[in-house]
């Protein structure tokens, strides 16, 4: 898919997506709470590419939350890099999954058990998207006990 990469404020898209995702979530019973500070932080980027995969992220924190309703939306500025993390308080991946979930069509055995809807293709999406863009995502997880997922991106000067 060929992007469009002009300057944009990720801060003031984060807060948009986040805005607009809060109207669905809320629906659900879901508390967004974002931590987006004041103030733009350019990064150099395809706006509706980054947009998709803030919102994939935030669905999948709400498709895999089990009973807790809060999601944390973050972003920070460090060094050269602008850090956007979803964070939710659900039921985690394992340790022995968290290396394949960027893998495409793959399913955690807990999505599997739990019937929750997707194909697998997500989180593969993201991870191009964010390379694309010159960046990284990681995932921290533990079962249990929730998922932070963290886009890495370039801060442009």
């Amino acid at each position: 898919m060929p992007y469009r990469m002009e300057s944009i404020d990720f801060a003031a898209m984060t807060a948009g997506v986040t805005h607009a995702f809060q109207k669905e979530a809320q629906e659900h019973g879901f508390t967004i709470r974002p931590e987006i500070p004041g103030g733009e932080l350019a990064v150099k980027g395809d706006a509706e590419a980054l947009s998709r995969a803030l919102w994939n992220l935030l669905d999948n924190a709400v498709k895999y939350s089990g009973d807790s309703r809060e999601i944390c939306v973050k972003l920070s500025r460090n060094g050269t890099q602008a850090a956007l993390s979803v964070t939710d308080k659900g039921i985690g991946i394992p340790a022995s999954e968290q290396r394949e979930v960027f893998r495409k069509f793959f399913r955690g055995a807990a999505s599997r058990e739990r019937r929750i809807r997707g194909t697998g293709i997500g989180l593969a999406m993201v991870q191009h998207i964010v390379h694309a863009h010159g960046g990284h995502i990681t995932v921290e997880s533990q079962a249990g006990v929730g998922s932070t997922f963290a886009i890495c991106l370039p801060v442009e000067e």
